[in-house]
């Protein structure tokens, strides 16, 4: 049997080129490593790129406006503030979002949200209603799992933002569609699989895949695309097997080279203490 091997897919919009996007992420991860644990951590990574099917062409480097940058400082990463205030302040946004759910179930605000995506969302939308991209994009995915069950090998799968959506399609389906395979780590990050209306979009009813053995969902609760539920274990019930959702909160401390924080970005939530102890953990089962 091979090593383990962790499997990254990305989220929302236009990326930079493949080889260049792979690069950041596996630095963000090594620097969060060093930062945090303060030593080096082998590991294989693949990242499923499906940008390319909904945009015609990459962003060039020079124009991409947030680029992985280290993060400022020395010494280990913030992990979260974990003050009633801040926890309170999270749980104050969920119950908003669920009032806003039973709101959303209004045709007309149903049409007024529908609009509001394919205006700002373009790949949200395509994927939604397109069916042959919806498959092409799952297929990107499928591939690195099938291989890695071919060959043996224990999966961490890393989603961020709409990469989760693609994920849990994928993977509550792959009794059918990826027979055997078997996710010994699924980690969302920027999650919005627990926002309102989710269900019209993937594959239901909601619950925790059968081939996942563990799944650890990350938020940042200032998160423009997780902050109005943080909490995806309220939503997807337990699979067969008893795994539940565990849910944490985490410091997305990304900023970009105008000084801007963006707390859903990948390479800051990659890097946070809590994504590195979950990555060393992965690895040290692959070396026991």
């Amino acid at each position: 049997m091979d090593g383990g091997l962790i499997i990254g897919i990305h989220g929302l919009n236009n990326k930079a080129e493949p080889g260049i996007l792979r690069d950041w992420w596996t630095a963000s991860i090594m620097e969060g490593m060093s930062r945090n644990l303060g030593r080096e951590v082998r590991f294989d990574f693949t990242l499923v790129y499906w940008a390319d099917l909904v945009y015609p062409a990459p962003v060039p480097v020079p124009e991409n406006p947030e680029p992985y940058l280290p993060a400022a400082g020395s010494g280990p990463l913030p992990g979260f503030d974990a003050s009633a205030k801040a926890v309170a302040t999270a749980r104050v946004r969920e119950g908003v979002e669920k009032v806003l759910e039973k709101l959303l179930t209004a045709p007309l605000v149903q049409n007024i949200v529908r609009d509001a995506v394919q205006a700002r969302y373009p790949d949200l939308h395509r994927y939604k209603h397109h069916p042959v991209t919806r498959r092409d994009v799952q297929e990107r995915l499928r591939e690195p799992l099938r291989a890695a069950h071919a060959q043996g090998r224990r999966v961490m799968l890393i989603a961020h933002s709409m990469g989760s959506i693609v994920a849990y399609d994928v993977l509550r389906r792959a009794g059918r569609t990826l027979p055997g395979v078997r996710i010994s780590h699924f980690v969302t990050l920027g999650s919005p699989l627990g926002l309102g209306g989710i269900g019209e979009i993937v594959a239901g009813p909601l619950r925790v895949p059968e081939c996942v053995a563990r799944w650890t969902n990350l938020a940042d609760p200032t998160d423009y695309a997780a902050e109005w539920n943080t909490r995806l274990a309220n939503d997807y019930r337990a699979n067969r097997a008893g795994v539940v959702v565990s849910d944490r909160l985490v410091t997305n401390g990304y900023v970009n080279g105008s000084g801007k924080p963006n707390t859903h970005k990948i390479y800051g939530y990659l890097r946070t203490p809590e994504v590195s102890e979950l990555i060393a953990e992965f690895v040290r089962q692959e070396e026991a």
